[in-house]
């Protein structure tokens, strides 16, 4: 199953968003003729969207497999990149990826096994950066020219290093 957020849906919920907000609040205000009553409307449809993203993301590992994303659950790297050059890593993300926090928590992980710099791009409201890099979806691994498209254990991100670490040499 793929294991990856297409850009075009992420930007689609941050448009979807704030238009169901309006026309709740619009809506609700026009036939009541109070339009405090819209706003406050709005704001609470929202509200509750915001933080319902904010769940999905903390809760999609435990039901990953009910939505139809398959297993979440990582597979320990067993020889982690400890000589040689292992490479600076940009992690490309999206605000509501649940896949890049993920991939986040990994790679923190396999840091303190191993040196290798981590800097991160939020993507999200980023086009320029979107089109620059081609990126279709997220999350995105990248190093020396290697590219890790999508949810990866911590031993196929440990490969991915090692196969990046080389490639430099």
């Amino acid at each position: 199953m793929e294991q990856r957020c297409h850009l075009a849906m992420v930007w689609l919920t941050w448009l979807t968003l704030p238009l169901l907000a309006t026309a709740a609040g619009l809506g609700l205000g026009v036939r009541a003729g109070w339009a405090v009553l819209g706003v406050v409307v709005g704001l609470a449809v929202l509200g509750v969207g915001i933080v319902g993203q904010v769940l999905y993301v903390r809760w999609f590992p435990h039901m990953s497999r009910a939505l139809g994303y398959g297993c979440v659950a990582d597979t320990a790297a067993v020889a982690v990149p400890t000589s040689g050059t292992v490479p600076s890593v940009t992690l490309y993300t999206a605000s509501v990826c649940p896949f890049c926090p993920i991939i986040r928590r990994r790679l923190a992980a396999l840091q303190g096994q191993s040196r290798f710099e981590v800097r991160e791009i939020d993507v999200t409201f980023r086009p320029e950066i979107v089109r620059a890099k081609g990126l279709r979806s997220v999350p995105v691994l990248e190093a020396n020219g290697r590219v890790l498209v999508g949810n990866a254990t911590s031993a196929q991100i440990a490969e991915f290093l090692k196969n990046a670490g080389q490639a430099e040499n």
